[in-house]
């Protein structure tokens, strides 16, 4: 039974009802995400009232765990297109930018990301912004095709023995100057999609209308479908498939290429 032949969708124009996700990532392996009742899509959202608190902050932690998913799946379906090489964090010194404003850190971020591209013309990045307990704000992410980038193994300040983490070598990374850094070879591909996104936690509330991570333009994203599942098309797939998730209304599970 293939995909396209559960697309029987109640439609109107561009307003469309439907009860199952499904994302094809670079490998063909997809991710089918199916609901109990029906979901529309198409139609305008109504406005959020200045009054409506509950609803506002319920639709600021949704648009959140919304980012979040976006987030994993762009990291995930691009490493499977080509390997990210390095797990990077970037800091801003106080005395060179004022790291506790979020316009002060961006100006200087796009700066530098600029000057990298310069240098490495076919860079890939995901950058997702911390708001540190300090209020400073950091920057974590994975990048590859950064031929040119000049890294030092990172030391100890007091013993000057070399940094590991788990194991793996740590390195700083010449080519920024706003602050410190660290810079480790990414291990496993499909983990480091998740660890990104334990960054983007409830304190990027407070960032309201700035954007959840930065990401180049090269990038790929995987194919989104929607569809109508019965009963039968249902259990088609979850006898292929294995679980991901379950509650009372929802059942998430993946199909391997």
């Amino acid at each position: 039974m293939s995909v396209k032949s559960v697309y029987n969708t109640p439609m109107h124009s561009h307003v469309k009802i439907y009860n199952t996700e499904i994302k094809t990532y670079a490998d063909g392996s997809k991710k089918i995400k199916y609901h109990s009742y029906g979901v529309v899509k198409g139609l305008s959202r109504k406005r959020v009232g200045v009054g409506d608190e509950k609803n506002r902050d319920y639709c600021r932690y949704k648009n959140l765990y919304k980012s979040k998913q976006k987030l994993i799946d762009l990291v995930y379906h691009n490493a499977l297109v080509s390997s990210w090489e390095y797990f990077v964090t970037l800091t801003f010194d106080p005395k060179i930018v004022d790291s506790l404003d979020y316009e002060c850190v961006s100006k200087a971020l796009a700066k530098w990301i600029d000057n990298m591209k310069h240098q490495n013309p076919n860079m890939s990045y995901i950058l997702v912004p911390e708001l540190h307990k300090s209020g400073r704000i950091h920057w974590h992410g994975v990048f590859k095709s950064v031929p040119n980038w000049k890294l030092e193994p990172a030391r100890n300040e007091n013993t000057g023995r070399l940094i590991y983490k788990n194991g793996v070598k740590i390195y700083n990374l010449v080519n920024y100057k706003y602050g410190h850094t660290t810079v480790s070879e990414i291990q496993n591909q499909e983990a480091v999609s998740v660890y990104c996104s334990k960054y983007m936690t409830k304190d990027m509330i407070d960032l309201d209308y700035k954007k959840r991570y930065w990401s180049s333009r090269n990038l790929e994203k995987p194919n989104i479908e929607y569809a109508y599942f019965n009963e039968e098309n249902l259990d088609f797939y979850i006898e292929k498939g294995e679980d991901l998730y379950r509650s009372e209304n929802t059942i998430s599970f993946k199909l391997r290429s």
